[in-house]
């Protein structure tokens, strides 16, 4: 059974015609038509309403939409051969976000780094203090590592990376002067290159469609009752099923207040009016 057959059933199951379907949608009838015909689908919002409103769900309307696959073609996807390794870790590397790309190369380039500072480290331990900066540029990059990897915000990434040149140049006995300078230039050129991901990730958060309805009142366009597990309300060009917060009857045709949302419900108030 298709998708617009499946929709029917739901329809005729509520006992609405495709006028009254469509007003609960808040679309025309030809649409409906649209639907049911198999010409089109709705909207994901629709889909959600439809599912809540008439105890549907997602897999029972598009049960029999997806194609099935032969024997012979499910035979030949199993004997596919496992991605390369290369190909794998390129594709992972792809689907992190700007900052997890930055920490990345940060962590390769301390486990390159990581040879030369053992060896190092084992020459001061030997030796005595005669090096001990490369151990200071060593506890410089786990302090500063460990500080964004608790703030996760581009905090002290730059000087992860200063400190790692600095090392480079402790390693090979370079002298203070030039582990600081290397320290300054590499941290504040990191610095200009990642601030406008900095910046970006500072950013407002747009609120969501959802959060956008929260607070504010909509119409009631069903009368919301909890007893009968009835109620709508449309908002923000939307129709959305409703239950009342404080359990009263709220008549159809009147203003109510959205307090708080679950799923695809909205649970809203008697709208408030101001006493003359």
């Amino acid at each position: 059974m298709a998708f617009g057959e499946r929709l029917q059933e739901v329809r005729k199951r509520a006992g609405l015609t495709q006028e009254e379907f469509a007003e609960q949608l808040q679309v025309s009838r030809q649409a409906v038509s649209k639907w049911e015909s198999g010409r089109g689908y709705p909207e994901l919002e629709k889909l959600l309403y439809i599912c809540s409103r008439w105890d549907t769900t997602m897999d029972t309307l598009f049960a029999d939409e997806l194609p099935r696959r032969d024997v012979a073609q499910q035979a030949e996807e199993r004997t596919l051969p496992p991605p390369k390794l290369g190909s794998a870790l390129g594709n992972f590397y792809n689907n992190l976000s700007p900052y997890n790309k930055i920490v990345v190369g940060v962590l390769l380039a301390l486990i390159v780094l990581l040879g030369p500072a053992c060896v190092s480290f084992l020459r001061v331990l030997k030796g005595g203090a005669d090096n001990m900066m490369t151990v200071i540029w060593i506890a410089a990059i786990v302090v500063f590592g460990i500080a964004e990897a608790a703030t996760a915000g581009l905090v002290s990434i730059w000087f992860v990376g200063g400190s790692a040149a600095a090392l480079i140049v402790a390693a090979f006995d370079g002298p203070l002067w030039l582990q600081c300078v290397l320290f300054l230039l590499v941290s504040a050129a990191l610095l200009v290159a990642t601030r406008p991901l900095a910046r970006r990730m500072r950013e407002k958060v747009v609120p969501t469609n959802a959060d956008r309805v929260l607070h504010h009142t909509a119409r009631v366009t069903e009368t919301i009752d909890n007893a009968h597990s009835t109620g709508a309300v449309y908002i923000d060009g939307k129709t959305w099923t409703a239950r009342s917060e404080d359990g009263t009857v709220i008549a159809k045709d009147t203003m109510a207040e959205v307090v708080r949302m679950e799923g695809v419900k909205l649970y809203v108030v008697p709208e408030k009016k101001e006493v003359v």
